[in-house]
Order: structure tokens, then C-alpha cells, then sequence
């Protein structure tokens, strides 16, 4: 089996049905050795900022020498880079092997994971073989039912909840937080929370540690600077939630210290730290920002960030998003801050037309062209002092992939 064979055998399992509940990769794992018993996870669940967070524990863990493996989604830039042992992808050689295993040993029995079971089953055995003093794993919907919850884990981290994935989740805030607590076994540390979710994750009957605000902070296109509990700390990672994030971070680090792992912290420890498409900066003449804001939560932060950095600029938008994705309301709440705005859509079946997209934009400003593709559009802003590129997660790897292209190279200039 090579890469190709082993990524149409994943595509093949996609179609099994999602069966409720952990039964199915328990049954997986249990066929591959339970592999998820040998792991020290990190355990991260939320509703928005879980990379984030991710990004900046596993960048303070390397700085002090420990081994980290990860596991994330979805893809955002390559489907390998949803699993990686110190910041590197698993090769496209392991990827196969893994898969391969896996393969033979659903062979012999009538089990049929979802593709999620697949995923975090493969995942699993992958860091299993790395040895990892430290695993960070993101739940890929909820929580309590997520296949990532048979993971035994360290301790349990928590970002903002809000609405998502109500058809499966609840109507409620509550029953929202309910799920996502479920990954809740011993210790854990929350972000700030709206009161609801707060109360629930008070009831879990765990240990729980909550985020303070951060203070004085500043903010530049080169650096962010604030205040929290008495030290300061500097990180690169652009945009006002990223300190939110790294406090989240820092949080999950104090705890690490206090059952026993020694965590050096001061100020640069988390200032590596970088998370591609998310307010990412990748020129500054002219500035180029890309952001993967999908949700509603997500959009207010990018409008929270353009009148932090950008206020008052001139801002040409890039603008695709899938046709499940609100774009009714992110057109109302995003048009007025553009100067002009132009859509795009990908080959992805779920992609929303660009002429559509540009209807629901044009509503609101009378700027927006249908330019259909992304090198058109880059082509067309290249004259452009802020171009902000933003939308769903699945337009991304097409993004980073065209705006390194030669056709592009006068565009960006870091």
C-alpha cells in the first residue's frame, strides 16, 4: 500500500455510518492493541481556539525539551498535518503503513469504523510508535462521544464554548457544555466562560481551573505583549483572542507544574509559537493576512482584529465560504469594513458558487466582484496595501499553495 492506495482507502471507509457513542474505536483499538493506553495526553475540547491553544502548549513543552506529538482537525493545508511529532507531519511512508495495519486487521472482522474512528485509531497507533513524553489531542466534535475520549489523559483543557454543531450537540448552551465536558476525567483548566457553561463545568465534579483576564496588553503586526499574574509575555501569534489562547496556555502550564513536570516559563516561551490561517501574516509589503473564520464567533474575532491592526486602512477582501457555513451573516457583519471585495470558490463540493457569495456580499457594498478563482483575485490586488484573504478552513491549502506561486511572487514580500 502507498500513500494514494492507503488515503482511497480512507475516502472508501468514509461512507460508513457515524454510530453514536465511543463503542466502535473502542472496538478498533482494542484490535490494534489499544495503543491510546500508552499515550500522556493533553486533552482539548471547545468551540473555537482549540489549535490555538494547542500550538502554544506544544511550542512552551519543546522549549523545554520534551518530545510532543499531535494530533488536530481538521486538515487545514495538507491531510497529513492533522498528526505531527514535533511540529513535523507524518510522512506520506508512515501515513501507508499505519493505514496498512489497520486495513488488514478490519479485514478479518465485520467492524466498520466511521471515518473519524479511522482517523483517531491511525492516529493513535502513530504516536504510540513515537514515544511521546506529551500528546495534544483535539476533540473533532463535542466531547463525551468524541472517538478521541478513550484516550486516558493528563489533564483535560476546555476553550470557549459557544453554539456549534447543534444538530448533534443541543439547542442549549448547557447541553452544548455538557458534551464538551465529558472529556473531563480528572483535572482540568477552562477558558473564561459565559456564566451556563461555567456552571456545568462546576458540576463535572473534577478539579477545575479557571482563566483570569490578561492585562496591559499591546499590540503591533510584529508582536503582542501582556500582563498575567504578575509576568510578562510576549507572543507573535497576530489577533486580540491569541492572548486569551496563550493565558489558556499558560494555565494548562502552571498546572503541568504542579503535578510534578518541570516547566520553565518565561517570557519568550510561548513567543515561537505559530498557527497557519489564522490572522496569519505572510507579507508585509503589501500587508497579506489569511484567516480560515468559518463560524460566527470566528468572523467577530477577524472584525475585532481588523479594527485593532487596520483601523481606518483601505481593505480589499478575498473572500470563500462553503455553502453550509452562515454567509448570509458573515456578508451583513464583514462588507462594510472593505474597501473592495472579491469572491472566490474552490473545487470543493460543499463550496458555495462565487457568484452567489457575491450577490449576498453585494448587498452590503457595491465593491464586490465575482472574480470565481484565487489567482485572479491575487492578480487583481496586487496594487492593493491590505488584502485580508479569509473563509472556510477547506479554501486554505489552495491559498498558501497559489500565493507561493511564481504568477504571485510579486505580490508577496515579506
Amino acid at each position: 500500500m502507498n500513500y494514494q492506495d492507503a488515503l482511497d482507502y480512507v475516502k472508501l471507509m468514509s461512507q460508513n455510518k457515524i454510530i453514536e457513542g465511543t463503542r466502535n474505536i473502542e472496538n478498533l483499538c482494542s484490535l490494534l492493541g489499544n495503543p491510546q493506553n500508552n499515550l500522556k495526553a493533553i486533552h482539548i475540547a471547545g468551540t473555537n481556539g482549540k489549535g490555538s491553544v494547542g500550538t502554544f502548549i506544544e511550542n512552551a513543552l519543546l522549549e523545554n525539551g520534551y518530545t510532543v506529538g499531535r494530533y488536530t482537525s481538521p486538515s487545514v493545508l495538507n491531510y497529513r498535518d492533522k498528526l505531527s511529532y514535533n511540529k513535523k507531519w507524518i510522512s506520506e511512508e508512515e501515513f501507508a503503513l499505519i493505514t496498512l495495519k489497520v486495513k488488514e486487521k478490519l479485514s478479518k472482522t465485520s467492524l466498520k469504523p466511521s471515518l473519524f474512528d479511522l482517523e483517531t485509531a491511525i492516529a493513535f497507533s502513530w504516536l504510540n510508535q513515537k514515544n511521546c513524553d506529551f500528546v495534544i489531542i483535539e476533540t473533532g466534535m463535542g466531547g463525551k462521544d468524541d472517538s478521541t475520549n478513550i484516550i486516558p489523559k493528563i489533564l483535560s483543557v476546555i476553550t470557549p464554548i459557544d453554539f456549534d454543531h447543534t444538530a448533534f450537540l443541543g439547542n442549549t448552551l448547557e447541553e452544548i457544555a455538557k458534551h464538551k465536558a465529558g472529556i473531563i476525567t480528572n483535572y482540568a483548566v477552562s477558558a473564561i466562560q459565559q456564566q451556563e457553561v461555567k456552571n456545568v463545568l462546576l458540576k463535572t465534579g473534577f478539579e477545575v481551573t479557571f482563566c483570569e483576564k490578561a492585562t496591559s496588553a499591546t499590540y503591533s503586526l510584529n508582536k503582542t505583549k501582556f500582563l498575567y499574574k504578575n509576568n510578562f509575555y510576549e507572543i507573535t501569534m497576530l489577533g486580540k483572542h491569541q492572548v486569551d489562547n496563550a493565558v489558556l496556555a499558560l494555565e494548562t502550564l502552571f498546572k503541568l507544574q504542579t503535578l510534578g513536570y518541570k516547566i520553565k516559563l518565561d517570557e519568550f516561551v510561548l513567543k515561537n509559537a505559530k498557527w497557519q490561517c489564522r490572522f496569519d501574516l505572510v507579507s508585509k509589503k503589501p500587508v497579506v493576512l489569511i484567516d480560515g473564520s468559518h463560524n460566527i464567533q470566528g468572523i467577530l474575532a477577524l472584525k475585532e482584529n481588523i479594527n485593532l491592526y487596520l483601523k481606518n486602512k483601505k481593505l480589499t477582501f478575498v473572500v470563500g465560504i462553503l455553502k453550509d457555513k452562515p454567509y448570509k451573516e458573515i456578508a451583513k457583519l464583514m462588507s462594510p469594513l472593505a474597501s473592495k471585495i472579491y469572491t472566490i470558490s474552490s473545487n470543493n463540493p460543499r463550496a458555495l458558487d462565487s457568484s452567489l457569495l457575491a450577490d449576498e456580499f453585494r448587498k452590503y457594498n457595491k465593491n464586490t466582484f465575482n472574480l470565481k478563482n484565487l489567482k485572479t483575485a491575487l492578480n487583481k490586488a496586487k496594487d492593493d496595501e491590505n488584502i485580508i484573504i479569509f473563509g472556510s478552513l477547506s479554501f486554505m491549502e489552495n491559498i498558501y499553495e497559489i500565493i507561493q506561486e511564481e504568477l504571485c511572487k510579486d505580490i508577496i514580500k515579506s
